[in-house]
């Protein structure tokens, strides 16, 4: 173009020197020099390398849908020859840019086409580039983006039109890609957008018998997004299966013939999703024999052709390289799947498709298909968890891609008319501003010198209140000094209960290492009564069973001298329960009453109780056993329940010496108790019965019932009770629906549930929304048949409603229907049917739930249908002529906003002019609002209050030294209040930080206590097994041997029991683990210097600083040497030598287990332990080594 023009110029510029050349020989020469200089010129914009940057430009243009690497290196050698042709750099970039968009690194798409938008002003590949911008605001589903490119690529189609004569031949080449990919674009993003009219009219706007013939790549993807779906709307299903089954097999075809894989892997893709339905396939199979021959697909079983058609699709596309197509491959492939009922096979090709390659979560309604699928999937392997996690995931992406900005880029063109008015508005603004401007100079210059003695008496309160604020500040330092002490002794006492709380662990850990010795035990009992082997195996069993009792007494004495017992604060673990379950255990501790001669007698009930299981059978065991002791030979005990109206009675009665009316006054005090053979009880049980019952009471009001008492005489026996609230039955029920209540209230919004009202004024949209509620609740309940049955009834009363309005009328709701059909509530929500559709869309969507439930496919498909559809339909912004009115009364307000303006500025020199004449009065009104000023300042109220009273006075309208006092007074306010919130805010902060540690401080003690009691009572209550059952050995007969199992079996269910209290409130408290720096951690005089570095380890800092100071302590505390390796990346090992401690080998090797003497080491054991725990690091440990210097003490610590 550019030698055309220099050639027309010199044509013209000849003539005009043929005609001047005899009048003017000096002019010819002059302009012989111009032309020949415009013409080198236009000769040196001409880049040497354009014809090569053309040719590999279209090179990498028909390899754009063949290899993306070959577009790839194509585009970079165009880009690399590119300088100083504009035109060729934005084709190129265009075509790297298509690249990345089909890998989905959009970042990098965006940058690129940016980039064409500052190297060219060739509106041809700047129009391709911004519809390469549509494509990524497609996938990534950006809808006010899209329309903004729209927009932008609507003008330039106007530009290129009106000066489309002088394209070139390339510019029109790229215009018929740049034409057709503009329809496959709006269409494609119309269609995911749920807008299936405009869809339809933009992929219309293609000839597929025009331009189009002369790209192929293009016709391919007219021919594939046509054979798609949802261009065909009209006839029955059969037609359009097969029209759009015609259109891929030619675009199959078509891309085999000319080598685009790319389009190949697309219509076999789509052949796929059209053969997964039997009834389609079956159709299209029948008719079109000769097409699938062509797509070669052997002697497959009908029912497995889409699944080899998604595969092949699946191949070639990763081949290719696309991400998107690949995960939409993935997708077509798990619906293959899913048809032959393959759902493990379904669920790996959704997993591939999200987790292959994270880009994918870039395209939001691809990622929203996958996850609907999924919810489908992982119903129909009936694990409901994942069905509606994926669902609501689903749910969430229809909302945040649901098409609800449609018109704000058209709503730029009123902002722009608009922005005239804005224009206009702060012209006169500023005009005004610098009149007025003018008159205060003109007024500064003209005013009388004011008494400057008078001005210094007003600063002088703000001298006398600086003072009193620097009291002020002061007495906040010493508020934040005293909260810092409260916090250093807060922490002291959280070390404390840290410390308290491992060594609670370490005996825990000591209780549950009884249990193997027990299982042991039991194995042995079990083995000798099964007989048949020989007196001296028999003989060893029980001997062995006899070192089991010793062992399991040791480690008792053990606990017995670390533990001290107190009463605890009890963890309660509230539920409804039958009594009878404590009862059937409590009967297997028979043979103990037995042995005493004392007959037991547990009487069956069916009350229901609501309590604390294991705590209600430590109480009954608590009586039953004390009942056994105080009861003779001969006697009886009888344990029962009774159910009264609001309680349940728990009793254990006994024939025994019965207690004096003196004993049972402090019977449930701490003191010891006696029988008549003078041997002492500790009491403890009857205190800690006490104590459960008293912690109930505090609970909640039903548990004001419960009470504990005795009934006694002496020598005629007594009777202990405690009582228990009513179970489930109705006390439960209540706080259930009522909770249940309070939630959904919350969940959902609130309808009018007055049915016989609704129905007696006909008010169907109530009754369906009450209906719609039930189908909520149902779902919520799991009772999704019962949903279903409501939603039925909904559906009808929402057709009995559009009934009433439309008493002709013939579209109603179904129950389910055909999906290519457009669903009734559409049709109603197209014709502005003044229907509820927030009840419509919630029963679709409870009706699609609980058909997923159900496995019941087709109505799940079609109800999850309707409701995608209508959200999308009424999520689409129709608010357009409601915007419109807004911005003309916006239009009409700044109208009137100017015409005020005007006038204000028509009156500015009149009010001048009385204003001056007033100036003396005026400057005196200024001295007493100061003074005002000042009396605020001294008054009490606080520094807001203050500044808003100054920032009341309108300073810019006082004169400059008044202001400056104003200001001064201001500033000081400010720069006191600043301080005042910094300090406040610190104090908050601290005392935040206060009331945190002393939350964790309370913590950890309520758990120590509550592990205190727990221990305490599970000691106490058998502590009696091993010894009567060592007893029992000790006669090494078999006639024993009953009573031995029987004792055996019922210490071992007890024992479990009890020790479950301990270990589920070891449980409630969490390990931490944070990063720790032992040299900084542990103070410089516990260690020899120079110190090796140690690499930092994972876990609690205090646990870990008391590990430490137990070694110090242990090595009487002599610093201590240690060195520091790591190990397997994970771990570090600190090798710590003791140099006061030497043990032999056995010593070393029994250091860390549970004995008395040792169990500083045991707790040290227990820190690791609890390392490893916190960190999930299984490889920590410690051991301990003798060496020529002392002990070595090796420990294995998480690496952070």
């Amino acid at each position: 173009m550019f030698r055309k023009f220099v050639s027309q110029i010199i044509s013209i510029d000849g003539e005009y020197f043929l005609q001047q050349m005899k009048t003017n020989r000096t002019k010819e020469i002059i302009m012989s020099l111009a032309a020949i200089c415009l013409l080198l010129f236009f000769s040196a914009c001409n880049a040497p390398h354009r014809q090569q940057v053309d040719d590999y430009n279209d090179k990498a243009y028909a390899a754009h849908y063949r290899n993306l690497d070959s577009v790839k290196i194509y585009a970079k050698q165009a880009l690399a020859l590119s300088n100083g042709y504009n035109t060729g750099k934005a084709e190129a970039l265009n075509n790297l840019a298509f690249v990345y968009l089909m890998q989905m690194h959009f970042d990098k798409a965006y940058a690129t086409l940016n980039e064409v938008m500052g190297s060219t002003d060739d509106q041809v590949e700047l129009l391709v580039a911004d519809i390469q911008m549509m494509r990524l605001c497609q996938r990534e589903s950006n809808n006010k983006e899209y329309y903004d490119y729209n927009e932008e690529a609507n003008k330039r189609f106007l530009r290129i039109n009106e000066d489309k004569r002088l394209l070139t031949d390339r510019q029109r080449r790229r215009m018929v890609y740049a034409r057709s990919e503009y329809a496959i674009v709006s269409s494609t993003y119309y269609y995911y957008v749920g807008l299936e009219q405009p869809s339809v009219r933009a992929l219309s706007a293609i000839n597929p018998d025009g331009e189009i013939q002369t790209d192929m790549p293009q016709l391919l993807a007219y021919l594939y997004n046509v054979g798609a779906g949802g261009i065909f709307t009209k006839g029955k299903q059969e037609e359009i299966n097969q029209k759009e089954f015609d259109y891929l097999i030619r675009c199959y075809m078509l891309a085999i013939h000319h080598n685009y894989p790319y389009w190949e892997a697309n219509s076999l893709q789509a052949l796929s999703e059209h053969l997964v339905n039997d009834k389609s396939r079956e159709a299209l199979i029948r008719d079109n024999l000769p097409s699938f021959k062509y797509l070669k697909v052997g002697n497959l079983p009908d029912s497995l052709i889409a699944g080899n058609l998604a595969e092949r699709s699946l191949s070639i596309f990763q081949k290719y390289g696309d991400v998107y197509q690949t995960a939409g491959s993935y997708r077509t492939l798990a619906s293959c799947y899913w048809q032959i009922k393959d759902y493990r096979s379904a669920l790996i090709c959704l997993q591939n498709a999200l987790k292959q390659n994270p880009a994918i979560n870039q395209a939001p309604d691809l990622v929203a298909s996958i996850r609907e699928q999924l919810s489908v999937v992982y119903s129909a392997i009936d694990n409901k968890q994942a069905s509606d996690y994926n669902r609501n995931i689903y749910l969430d992406l229809q909302e945040q891609t649901r098409q609800d900005r449609y018109y704000e880029a058209r709503a730029d063109q009123l902002d722009s008319t608009s922005q005239q008015l804005n224009i206009m508005i702060i012209a006169i603004g500023l005009i005004i501003i610098v009149i007025l401007s003018l008159l205060i100079i003109f007024h500064y210059l003209r005013r009388r010198a004011d008494n400057q003695s008078e001005l210094n008496k007003l600063l002088l309160p703000l001298e006398e209140w600086k003072h009193h604020n620097i009291a002020y500040m002061a007495q906040l330092d010493d508020e934040y000094t005293e909260i810092s002490e409260q916090l250093t002794i807060s922490n002291i006492h959280l070390i404390d209960n840290k410390r308290r709380y491992l060594e609670q662990r370490a005996k825990v850990s000591l209780v549950n290492s009884i249990m193997p010795l027990i299982n042991r035990m039991l194995h042995e009992i079990n083995k000798l009564k099964r007989g048949g082997e020989s007196e001296a195996v028999r003989s060893e069993r029980y001997t062995y069973i006899r070192e089991l009792t010793d062992m399991i007494n040791n480690l008792n004495s053990t606990l017995t001298e670390w533990i001290q017992l107190r009463q605890g604060r009890l963890s309660l673990h509230i539920e409804s329960f039958p009594v009878q379950q404590v009862f059937d255990i409590v009967k297997k501790g028979r043979m103990a009453f037995q042995l005493k001669g004392v007959q037991l007698k547990v009487e069956d009930t069916a009350a229901i109780v609501k309590a604390d299981r294991i705590l209600t059978l430590f109480m009954v065991n608590t009586l039953a056993d004390n009942a056994r002791k105080f009861t003779p030979a001969g006697g009886k005990v009888c344990i029962k329940a009774v159910e009264e109206a609001d309680y349940v009675e728990l009793s254990v009665e006994d024939t025994g010496c019965g207690i004096n009316e003196e004993t049972q006054q402090h019977l449930f005090d701490r003191k010891p108790i006696h029988d008549q053979k003078d041997s002492t009880s500790h009491g403890f049980g009857l205190m800690n019965c006490n104590g459960i019952i008293n912690k109930y009471r505090k609970i909640s009001q039903i548990f004001t019932v419960c009470q504990i008492g005795v009934k006694s005489e002496e020598n005629k026996g007594s009777r202990f009770f405690f009582r228990l609230p009513k179970g489930v039955s109705r006390i439960l029920l209540f706080l259930l629906i009522a909770f249940s209540s309070l939630c959904t209230a919350q969940a959902r919004p609130q309808r009018d549930n007055d049915k016989a009202a609704a129905i007696a004024r006909k008010d169907y949209m109530t009754l369906a929304g009450i209906y719609a509620d039930s189908a909520y609740f149902s779902n919520i309940n799991g009772q999704y048949e019962q949903t279903l049955r409501f939603a039925d009834t909904c559906r009808y009363y929402i057709n009995q409603q559009y009934h009433k309005l439309y008493p002709h009328g013939k579209l109603f709701m179904q129950r389910i229907g055909s999906l290519s059909n457009v669903p009734a509530e559409i049709k109603w929500f197209h014709a502005n049917v003044p229907i509820d559709y927030r009840v419509i869309l919630d029963i679709r969507n409870e009706s699609a739930v609980a058909a997923l439930a159900l496995h019941e496919w087709d109505l799940y498909k079609y109800n999850n249908n309707v409701y995608t559809h209508l959200f999308k339909e009424r999520s689409a912004d129709s608010s357009l002529g409601e915007y419109c009115r807004m911005m003309m009364k916006s239009e009409t307000n700044k109208n009137v906003a100017i015409a005020l303006l005007v006038l204000l500025l028509l009156s500015i020199l009149p009010v001048y002019y009385v204003m001056y004449y007033r100036h003396r009065l005026t400057f005196q009104f200024c001295i007493e609002q100061i003074k005002h000023i000042n009396a605020v300042l001294l008054s009490d109220v606080s520094v807001e209050k203050k500044l808003k009273e100054v920032d009341r006075v309108n300073s810019d309208r006082l004169p400059e030294r008044l202001r400056n006092i104003v200001q001064q007074i201001r500033e000081a306010l400010v720069a006191s209040q600043e301080a005042s919130q910094k300090s406040k805010a610190d104090i908050e902060a601290l005392e935040d930080e206060v009331h945190c540690v002393e939350y964790e401080n309370e913590r950890l003690h309520i758990s120590n206590s509550i592990l205190d009691n727990c221990l305490s009572t599970l000691k106490h209550e058998t502590m009696y097994y091993p010894s009567r059952i060592r007893q029992l050995v000790e006669t090494d007969t078999d006639s024993q041997l009953e009573a031995i199992d029987e004792l055996a079996v019922y210490y071992k269910e007890l024992y479990s029991l009890l020790s479950q209290q301990a270990m589920h409130q070891v449980r409630a408290i969490k390990l931490m683990a944070k990063s720790v720096d032992i040299a900084t951690l542990v103070p410089e005089n516990k260690f020899k210097q120079p110190l090796a570095p140690i690499p930092p380890v994972a876990g609690d800092p205090v646990m870990i600083a008391y590990l430490f100071d137990i070694l110090y302590s242990e090595n009487q505390n002599q610093p201590l040497r240690i060195t520091a390796e790591e190990h397997q990346r994970q771990y570090v090992i600190l090798h710590v030598q003791l140099s006061s401690m030497h043990l032999s080998v056995e010593e070393c090797r029994e250091l860390f287990s549970p004995q008395a003497q040792g169990m500083m080491f045991f707790s040290c054991r227990q820190i690791v332990r609890d390392n490893g725990e916190a960190t999930n690091r299984r490889g920590c440990g410690i051991i301990a080594k003798p060496t020529e210097e002392g002990t070595e003490i090796q420990i294995t610590l998480a690496k952070a």
